[in-house]
């Protein structure tokens, strides 16, 4: 008998699928070598970022709400501009600052609607150095989470609180752990791109959440499979950890950087926000 590991997605239509340019068919599965995956170089993360990320709308829609008509706004962790891009406009400057350089260089190449409305700087978030002030600050897609620690996160939110007009209000989207994997302990999702240049990824997202550490370490891999006669298969995978706390942990890191919540859901069509089931939790923060 004949083994080969297959995505589902890609058993769906077993006629259009090259065999041998996809898959290794072994006799059976104790002769599959074992996965080896060489670390994500930078300017292939940002292109799986942009392929994966750049039709994501739902959080620009939900920004686009709450941020004034008019008015200064930060981003921080702004990527490719995937988000400032779209929101900047007549009456809106967003400054968009992440730490990647390769990130801002797809940020300035791509969607911008005007020169005047959009600037983008390579500056680290919990060193923020701005001379002026803004009418509100955005924090999207788990960016937060990216720093780990509490004390970083606390040191972001006073240079946030310190670049903040009177008035002016702080945009958050952050991952928490639901009650069911906290419990489970560990996860793994996929999904598969078509490459524009042909060929499909595979992504496999493995996360494993730390009771102890209040964290949650995840591994991305990508299986770049071009479809192609003769054109080799790549796996590369990209490991970090990311803050896993609760939701009444993160309020208490809001109060004592001098932030209050003045309203929060569960994701951002406004639904309530349920500790069992919501992994997402979209607030808005204003100065206490």
């Amino acid at each position: 008998m004949l083994y080969a590991i297959l995505a589902p997605q890609l058993c769906q239509n077993p006629q259009k699928i090259d065999l041998n340019s996809m898959v290794t068919i072994y006799q059976n599965y104790g002769d599959e070598p074992k996965d080896i995956f060489l670390p994500l170089p930078e300017d292939l993360a940002c292109e799986f970022y942009a392929l994966e990320m750049d039709s994501y709308t739902a959080d620009i829609d939900c920004f686009e709400t709450l941020l004034p008509r008019q008015g200064s706004f930060l981003e921080l962790g702004c990527g490719t501009g995937r988000i400032a891009s779209r929101l900047a406009g007549p009456g809106r400057f967003i400054v968009g600052i992440d730490i990647s350089f390769p990130m801002l260089q797809l940020a300035t190449q791509g969607r911008q609607p005007s020169k005047n409305s959009v600037s983008y700087l390579c500056m680290d978030m919990v060193h923020l150095a701005f001379s002026v002030k803004f009418d509100a600050i955005l924090i999207p897609y788990n960016t937060l989470n990216l720093l780990g620690s509490e004390d970083k996160i606390i040191t972001c939110l006073n240079c946030c609180k310190n670049s903040l007009r009177s008035g002016g209000s702080l945009q958050l989207q952050i991952f928490i752990p639901t009650e069911d994997f906290i419990q489970q302990k560990k996860t793994f999702q996929f999904q598969i791109f078509n490459r524009p240049k042909g060929g499909k990824i595979i992504k496999e997202i493995l996360k494993q959440y730390d009771p102890e550490s209040l964290s949650v370490h995840i591994e991305e891999r990508y299986r770049v499979r071009p479809g192609q006669l003769g054109a080799a298969n790549e796996d590369w995978n990209s490991c970090y950890t990311i803050a896993g706390f609760s939701a009444e942990h993160w309020f208490s890191i809001f109060s004592a950087a001098g932030f209050v919540a003045t309203n929060f859901h569960g994701d951002y069509f406004g639904s309530p926000y349920h500790k069992s089931t919501s992994s997402c939790l979209v607030t808005t923060l204003t100065l206490q």
